[in-house]
């Protein structure tokens, strides 16, 4: 990559991280930092130029530089802080700008809403992050597993197949997904293919699948043999993470238990979720683990506020027997002597959003939502404007080639998979599986901002 400026707003871990690997590179980053502690480690630690004070206020942004960066990032813990600074930084100047936030819903539900009221380039969500990290875990998925777009109302999938699904036995045109679903690709190993009509699938093969919230579990049951069974999941801590993930639980066949000290909060729990069960006691008391047999759930999920009570509690579910066990933490720079003791799934989620914005900056700041086989496809979310080519003509009269595909469109409140017939409109978000050598085809049928 060729030599960047950078401004990071926020010197904790992600904040310290991008500036060390981005410095690291030999680009000029520049840290914004309130806390006089977090300053004097970067000044320590790192060749960065370190601007004391809030990132919110212009002239601590001047004095950054934000007006002639490359990339602002707002990454400091204060989300409305975040936002505010982007949106200043973008005024003054800069080219791109991402911002961390904490909560899910507001990425989920208000995303497109949020970017362009504060002209993010890149919003992303720490708990949103987590919460898929830990649902992909406890599903079996190592990899992708899902991603939501269009602020939640479509999803892609990835989805190991087998002998048994109907995408290894029949051509892809033989198998009749659920309406407003559709496979984009088939991933074999480091290959990523778009398929034809006449193509199919061999078991081990990954198929990636688009569609609209409603549906996309339909079609991952049916291409799938074996139905999903998630099992027994024991959820440790009911702050905001815990209820996230107890909420994406709720869709599945899953029995959830959850064990909150707090007796206000385990009260709270069981009237949000009157099916869960909830155990109000300390997730690191042994006893209170066997009498309520914990040793017979399937997973266990450690995300209380303490990184020791979370790791602690994870060791005593794995020696009761529990087969599978993750535990969030904080401190990432102590996951590996936790690994040592055996607890291989431990992560942080801050980890978690360093690795999603370097992907952003890797990727040469495509605005892509998801990144396939390092780059070799991306999936990108565009709005269509009047004088967008593709606005107005249906996709056969586009002919757009086979590594382009249109995957979904959202109309107002209207979400489809559109097929040959469908006239695209100005004012469309559509929803685009791009492989790496058509990337230029879509800057000139679907013209972002800065194009």
């Amino acid at each position: 990559m060729a030599h960047q400026r950078y401004v990071v707003m926020g010197a904790g871990e992600v904040g310290f991280h991008l500036a060390r690997s981005l410095s690291t590179e030999g680009h000029d980053v520049t840290v914004i930092e309130i806390d006089p502690a977090q300053r004097e480690r970067i000044e320590e630690e790192l060749d960065v130029l370190v601007i004391a004070g809030n990132g919110a206020h212009p002239p601590v942004l001047t004095a950054a530089g934000a007006a002639s960066c490359d990339l602002f990032m707002a990454v400091s813990s204060s989300d409305e802080g975040n936002l505010v600074a982007a949106r200043i930084a973008k005024k003054l100047g800069a080219r791109r700008a991402v911002v961390r936030v904490g909560e899910a819903d507001e990425v989920i539900s208000d995303r497109r809403l949020l970017e362009e009221v504060f002209k993010v380039d890149l919003l992303l969500s720490t708990q949103l992050l987590t919460t898929n990290r830990i649902l992909n875990q406890i599903r079996g998925h190592n990899t992708m597993g899902v991603e939501y777009l269009a602020d939640g109302k479509v999803q892609l999938r990835k989805i190991r197949l087998d002998s048994e699904s109907p995408l290894t036995q029949h051509p892809l045109r033989d198998v009749e997904l659920p309406k407003n679903s559709l496979v984009v690709a088939y991933q074999r190993g480091k290959k990523l293919t778009v398929p034809a009509g006449d193509d199919k699938a061999e078991p081990g093969d990954d198929a990636l699948i688009l569609g609209t919230t409603a549906v996309i579990r339909d079609a991952e049951r049916m291409v799938s043999s074996s139905r999903e069974v998630v099992g027994t999941v024991v959820i440790a801590g009911g702050g905001r993470t815990g209820r996230t993930v107890a909420q994406a639980l709720s869709s599945f066949d899953a029995q959830v238990k959850m064990i909150e000290r707090d007796r206000t909060r385990a009260e709270r729990l069981a009237s949000l979720f009157p099916r869960n069960q909830i155990i109000h006691g300390d997730a690191t008391d042994f006893s209170l683990l066997q009498a309520e047999r914990i040793d017979l759930a399937d997973t266990f999920v450690a995300l209380t506020g303490h990184d020791e009570s979370n790791l602690m509690a994870s060791l005593l579910a794995r020696d009761l027997g529990v087969p599978s066990e993750l535990a969030l933490v904080n401190r990432a720079e102590t996951s590996h002597l936790w690994r040592r003791l055996g607890l291989h799934h431990v992560f942080s989620p801050r980890s978690l959003a360093y690795a999603r914005i370097r992907e952003y900056i890797d990727s040469d700041y495509s605005a892509n939502i998801v990144s396939l086989q390092r780059g070799a496809a991306v999936v990108l979310e565009r709005r269509l404007f009047k004088a967008s080519p593709a606005a107005g003509v249906t996709l056969a009269e586009m002919e757009a080639p086979r590594g382009l595909i249109v995957g979904a469109v959202v109309r107002g409140t209207k979400v489809f998979v559109p097929h040959g017939n469908h006239r695209l409109e100005a004012g469309d978000l559509v929803i685009l599986f791009v492989q790496e050598e058509e990337l230029d085809t879509v800057k000139l049928l679907f013209p972002g901002r800065t194009e």
